[in-house]
C-alpha cells in the first residue's frame, strides 16, 4: 500500500498502479450517473487531498511510472491535477487502462472520485493529458488536468477512493501520432461571480498545421506549490495555421483564486 499525504481533514486511500501492460477486467465497471447542471446541494465548500501512486510491489522492472494526484472540491465543483512521472529506464506512455474495451478513448480515461460511504462525488472523462499521448522518456514528466465537474452526490462529505483508469505501458500508444504542442504565454485571469476566466496567447512554433482546434489546460498554483484548481477546454477557437500566434480565452468554476501565485498553461492540437 502506498502511503498517503493529506492536505485537509479528508480520509484518503492510495491506489496501486498496474505496472504490467495487461488488459484490466471490465467486470465491475458501472454506468456513469447523469451529471447535474449545478453541483449537488450540501457538498462541502472545500476539501483537498493528494493520492500518491507508485509501481506495484515486486521485482523492479525497467519500465516504471508514478503519479501524484491532487484533488480539490471547492464550492461544489471538482477539479484534478495528476503529475505523471517516468521513473524507469525505458519510455512509457500513460493511457486508459481499459484500452482493449475503449479503443476510441485511449486518452480519455474514466476517473471516479468517491466519498468514504462509496457514493460518487465525481464521475467522468473530462480530463486531458498534456502532452497527448503522454509518451515519456526516462526522467520526463507530464500532467493530466481535469477542469470543473459538478459534485454528483453529497455523500458522507469525506473523500474516499479515487479510481483512476490510468496506467503506464511500455508498448501501447508508443506509435500513436503525438499531439502537436503549442506554446502558452501571457496568462492573466479574473474571477467574477465564481467563474474564473483565463486569457493568454497560443503560439504554433513548429511551422506545422493540424486539423483540430486547440485543447488548452491551465492549472492554478498556490504559494507552497499547492493545487488550487484547473480550467480545461477542447476546441478553443479555430484550427491554427503553421507559425500562427493568437489570443485565447477559457472559463470555468471551482478555482480558488485568493492565493494564486502562478498559472501554468499547456496546449496541443491533434
Amino acid at each position: 500500500m502506498i502511503p498517503l499525504r493529506r492536505r485537509a481533514a479528508a480520509a484518503l486511500a492510495a491506489l496501486a498502479l498496474t505496472a504490467a501492460c495487461q488488459p484490466a477486467p471490465i467486470g465491475g465497471a458501472s454506468a456513469a450517473p447523469t451529471p447535474l447542471a449545478t453541483p449537488t446541494a450540501g457538498a462541502p465548500r472545500l476539501l483537498t487531498g493528494t493520492y500518491e501512486v507508485g509501481p506495484r510491489p515486486g521485482p523492479v522492472k525497467p519500465f516504471r511510472g508514478e503519479m501524484t494526484q491532487d484533488v480539490q472540491i471547492y464550492q461544489g465543483w471538482v477539479t484534478m491535477r495528476f503529475e505523471l512521472r517516468n521513473t524507469g529506464e525505458e519510455p512509457v506512455t500513460f493511457l486508459n487502462t481499459l484500452y482493449d474495451y475503449e479503443p476510441f478513448q485511449l486518452y480519455e480515461p474514466l476517473v471516479r472520485l468517491e466519498w468514504t460511504d462509496g457514493t460518487s462525488a465525481s464521475y467522468g472523462r473530462g480530463g486531458r493529458f498534456f502532452p497527448t499521448p503522454a509518451i515519456l522518456q526516462p526522467g520526463e514528466d507530464a500532467v493530466y488536468l481535469m477542469g470543473a465537474a459538478p459534485v454528483l452526490e453529497a455523500g458522507s462529505g469525506e473523500l474516499g477512493d479515487l479510481v483512476t483508469h490510468i496506467k503506464y505501458c511500455p508498448t501501447r500508444g508508443m506509435d500513436d501520432r503525438p499531439g502537436l504542442p503549442l506554446e502558452v504565454s501571457e496568462l492573466e485571469w479574473e474571477t467574477v461571480d465564481g467563474i474564473t476566466t483565463v486569457r493568454g496567447m497560443l503560439h504554433e512554433t513548429q511551422d506545422a498545421r493540424r486539423f483540430s482546434s486547440p485543447t488548452v489546460g491551465v492549472e492554478f498554483i498556490g504559494p507552497e506549490g499547492e493545487f488550487l484548481g484547473a480550467i480545461v477546454d477542447d476546441g478553443v477557437g479555430e484550427r491554427m495555421d503553421a507559425g500562427e500566434s493568437r489570443p485565447f480565452e477559457i472559463s470555468g468554476p471551482g478555482v480558488r483564486t485568493d492565493a494564486v501565485v502562478e498559472l501554468r498553461g499547456s496546449a496541443w492540437v491533434r
